[in-house]
């Protein structure tokens, strides 16, 4: 009986082979789970800003809104545009509830150390007690602005991830307020 097989070259040369395409997919490997990382990170810090968003704009088309006799301005920017505080009757009883009241209908948002941050029953934009809308060992809110012009609100945030700096994103809202 005659055996076959392959030969000591071809063995060697199939190694070699084997080694370059091992050694080229350990170096690809890497950098693919970088990227995954990376779109992940972005994909997470866009759902982050929207939720932000998405509670700035209830805020900003309730503002405004009374079923009775209410005084002072439903919508107020301060800081430069890096506050915006906003009233609204939310129990429909015909009346702002005040400041010191624990059904207050004032709301504030502003930016400060990195982070979006927000309080029930404020008039102005600083003191303390505020809380903050983003973890900011993830996300750093690098900007937020509000602008008015007339009823037109334009929102925008502006932010990075803390583990990925190069993964930045902008989230920008034009609204119509629609009870100032």
């Amino acid at each position: 009986m005659k055996q076959t097989g392959f030969s000591l070259a071809e063995m060697l040369v199939a190694l070699a082979i084997s080694s370059v395409l091992l050694l080229s997919a350990a170096r690809l490997l890497p950098v693919l789970q970088s990227n995954n990382l990376q779109t992940l990170m972005r994909f997470q810090l866009q759902e982050e800003l929207q939720l932000m968003m998405f509670t700035l704009e209830k805020s900003v088309l309730r503002a405004g809104y009374c079923r009775g006799e209410c005084r002072g301005q439903g919508l107020t920017l301060g800081a430069d545009g890096h506050c915006l505080l906003v009233r609204w009757d939310e129990n429909s009883n015909g009346k702002w509830e005040g400041v010191e009241s624990s059904d207050s209908d004032f709301y504030g948002y502003r930016w400060r150390d990195g982070s979006l941050e927000t309080q029930r029953g404020v008039d102005r934009c600083d003191g303390g007690g505020w809380e903050r809308l983003n973890d900011p060992r993830t996300v750093t809110i690098e900007s937020f602005r509000a602008t008015q012009s007339d009823r037109q609100i334009r929102l925008t945030i502006t932010a990075f991830a803390k583990a990925f700096p190069s993964v930045r994103l902008t989230v920008e809202r034009w609204l119509t307020a629609a009870n100032l």
